[in-house]
């Protein structure tokens, strides 16, 4: 054999190995590959097709690709393929719509393709890398349904807490009076023992009253309509000090300060039991000194975030996480009263109002909390 006629079978044997290499490759991959020629017909599958298309390849290979496409829109496959060899470049297919493949058993599979054009001599060869989309769909399907039924669970737990709240306030009102009644007529009848106890009652009646009030406060701003429309925060504000005057007069000394507050749109009636929530919180919490509230505001061009300064007695950073939810109460009741819904209220205020709120602070120095209204879109 000359020497030309050896080069010529080793190279000729070089390439088989390089083209054997690829093809093994290919047929490993995890992903649905097919190899479309210019005619559009299929010239190579890998194993991932078999299993994802339930086909053998000898009955793909030599096939129009649009065996694997639906009925529904096998008609106008052709189009969308000669539209991209008119100007092939690697994009995925059909971006905007949900695809899908056919199955040999009729099925039809929710995919996602990518193309890949691949000049070849005989013409420009396609190939799609076809990725089974069932195992998403089948999450997505199963996330939304538990979306829909925390929904469903939450308006009929916050119907409860309405009705079952406004319901008890009546038997609640008459369990208060009628001991307020039996202490004064009876006040020379008891010993100290039964005055420590009819004091007892009033109290968990009053406490109770108070809960109960803040339960529908807090289920009403779930229920109510937000009637977003232009406030003056300004206003708020000095509206929320005329509300707190006396708890401010009770501390003399105590302040509540604010710069020059923006326009926002917001539902005015929620804006003020926010801002009465976290400055009252500040103006309570006052410590050794005080209180000293101030109110701030900056601005980008998607939202407003509003900053509310005390210099009472911090919050633990180890409290993080129970600050906003319901009857949640970092102090004792003997320290400072309140039913520890307060700053739920105000969560849920700032998230239906599509915003922020979070706090920083310092034990023993202040506690500052931020929320954020959004822009109206221009």
């Amino acid at each position: 054999m000359s020497d030309y006629h050896a080069e010529t079978s080793s190279e000729l044997a070089r390439l088989e190995a390089e083209n054997q290499r690829y093809r093994d490759i290919i047929d490993a991959s995890p992903s649905a590959l097919i190899l479309v020629g210019p005619d559009g017909r299929i010239t190579l599958v890998n194993r991932a097709t078999e299993r994802l298309f339930d086909y053998d390849r000898e009955e793909l290979v030599g096939q129009p690709v649009e065996v694997l496409v639906p009925s529904s829109v096998r008609g106008s496959h052709h189009q969308y393929r000669e539209q991209f060899l008119s100007d092939p470049h690697p994009r995925m297919m059909g971006q905007g719509r949900e695809l899908y493949g056919l199955s040999s058993n009729g099925n039809e599979i929710p995919i996602e393709v990518g193309l890949t054009p691949i000049r070849m001599p005989v013409g420009v060869h396609v190939l799609s890398a076809v990725i089974d989309l069932s195992y998403r769909k089948q999450a997505e399907r199963a996330l939304a349904q538990q979306a829909d039924e925390l929904a469903r669970s939450n308006a009929e737990l916050e119907q409860f807490a309405y009705v079952a709240s406004h319901d008890l306030q009546e038997p609640l009102r008459m369990v208060r009076s009628y001991t307020e009644l039996m202490q004064r007529n009876l006040n020379d009848q008891l010993d100290e023992k039964g005055h420590r106890a009819m004091r007892y009652v009033v109290e968990g009646a009053e406490r109770m009253q108070w809960l109960i009030e803040d339960l529908l406060r807090y289920s009403r701003v779930g229920r109510s309509d937000l009637n977003i429309r232009d406030v003056d925060v300004n206003d708020v504000v000095q509206h929320v000090v005329n509300l707190l005057c006396v708890s401010l007069a009770e501390q003399p000394g105590a302040q509540v300060t604010w710069d020059r507050l923006p326009v926002v749109q917001a539902s005015e009636s929620m804006l003020v039991q926010l801002f009465q929530n976290l400055i009252y919180n500040g103006i309570k919490f006052h410590g050794d000194h005080p209180a000293q509230v101030h109110v701030a505001c900056r601005t980008d061009p998607h939202w407003w975030e509003f900053a509310i300064t005390d210099n009472g007695i911090g919050i633990d950073p180890k409290y993080a996480e129970r600050v906003f939810q319901v009857f949640q109460r970092l102090h004792e009741r003997d320290q400072y009263e309140g039913t520890g819904i307060g700053l739920a209220i105000a969560k849920r205020i700032v998230d239906r109002h599509g915003g922020t709120i979070g706090f920083e602070s310092t034990p023993g120095e202040g506690t500052c909390f931020r929320f954020t209204l959004p822009k109206p879109a221009k």
